[in-house]
């Protein structure tokens, strides 16, 4: 290489500096691709629309989540009450993915310590599938602990939304129960109500 070619220098240049970032393990830095993208806080508030979004997600299950904790029926239970987690039926008039809340409602409920958890409908066919391969003569008692659940957890989502030709309104209600299966008795009930307001966009709603 020599100064009569000083551009044909530099791109050999630039091309053994890749090289050698290549050979020296995982790289640093953002990679780019057609758009810009960049991680945000999980936790901060989002309020791109009103429809229902992840901040709605995160305060309702935390908020049901401490007021059933704080219950007596768990804070002062003498054991780890076995819950099971039921549908929480949507009622609104949009698709919200209720199993995110009651998901999130079970990590949470399972960090604190205080409660067990059986699996639920959605998992109930692959821990049958895991039983028969493993279990034969003892497989009557081992069902028979899979349905001994203290409690239930059921609920709802509903929503009323309104528009004027500048407001759009929009009210969450979103409902929990607690249900002794054996009597049928409801134990604990609440729920988180959430409201957005938005002023008309420059195109359409």
């Amino acid at each position: 290489m020599t100064l009569k070619h000083p551009a044909a220098a530099l791109v050999a240049l630039a091309l053994f500096a890749m090289q050698l970032t290549a050979c020296g393990g995982p790289r640093t830095g953002r990679v780019s691709g057609d758009g810009e993208v960049v991680y945000e806080d999980p936790q901060a508030e989002e309020t791109v629309t009103t429809h229902w979004g992840s901040t709605d997600l995160q305060t309702t299950a935390e908020s049901l989540t401490q007021s059933l904790l704080a219950s007596r029926w768990i804070k002062d239970a003498s054991a780890q009450p076995k819950i099971r987690l039921r549908e929480v039926r949507n009622f609104t008039d949009e698709h919200i993915d209720t199993k995110g809340i009651t998901d999130k409602i079970r990590i949470m409920l399972l960090r604190s310590g205080l409660v067990r958890f059986l699996a639920d409908d959605a998992n109930l066919d692959a821990v049958f599938a895991e039983r028969d391969l493993t279990e034969t003569a003892t497989r009557r008692g081992a069902n028979k602990l899979l349905a001994d659940t203290d409690y239930i957890i059921t609920g709802t989502v509903r929503s009323i939304r309104k528009r004027t030709k500048t407001v759009g309104d929009v009210y969450y209600q979103v409902s929990l129960e607690l249900t002794d299966p054996q009597s049928g008795e409801i134990v604990w009930a609440d729920e988180k109500e959430i409201r957005k307001l938005t002023t008309k966009p420059t195109i359409g709603w």
